[in-house]
């Protein structure tokens, strides 16, 4: 890069990323309110204001009962002792979809049930994970415990357990096959 330091690029970067996004907000805007007025203009301003209620209602109480879910099978994955990485992401999908049903709008309403589609949701957590990987910094220190009981015990049993834990130190790197 012709005379910029590292910082300035990164700023650059930052820069351009939040330029994209705000035209992106905008450009939703934009189509939100002509939807709303196609639409309005078809079926009518009441009926549209109930739509967008009713929407509303109904995706909230979808995004609830596959939010239960979703925790419950973080809780499984955890019991069994692995960690519940597709399930965080996955609930963020959720949290995310839900606030996109409560905007008024029938473009956010879209995108919002296209979150509560579990094929979609899976699919953009694996992308987010698998990139999250790629982007793992070397040099970095992680830090585990591992526990071993013969007898199944509840978490906070084995958060009062203050046996001396191992700790690793190392480095890693990654190696994929399929390159």
């Amino acid at each position: 890069m012709l005379g910029l330091t590292r910082n300035n690029a990164q700023t650059a970067r930052a820069e351009v990323t939040v330029g994209k996004v705000f035209l992106l907000l905008v450009g939703a805007i934009l189509l939100e309110i002509f939807v709303f007025i196609e639409v309005g203009s078809a079926i009518g301003a009441w009926s549209t204001l109930a739509l967008i209620v009713l929407t509303a209602v109904v995706g909230i109480s979808l995004v609830r009962i596959q939010g239960i879910q979703t925790l419950m099978e973080a809780q499984h994955k955890i019991n069994r002792g692995e960690p519940p990485a597709r399930e965080m992401v996955s609930g963020m999908m959720l949290a995310l979809s839900g606030v996109l049903l409560l905007l008024p709008g029938f473009v956010s309403d879209l995108a919002g049930l296209l979150l509560l589609l579990p094929p979609v949701r899976v699919a953009l957590a694996e992308r987010f994970l698998s990139r999250a990987h790629v982007r793992g910094h070397k040099g970095h220190t992680f830090s585990a415990e591992y526990y071993y009981h013969s007898e199944v015990r509840r978490p906070e049993e084995r958060l009062r357990d203050h046996s001396p834990g191992s700790t690793f130190d190392g480095e890693y790197e990654r190696k994929d096959d399929n390159k």
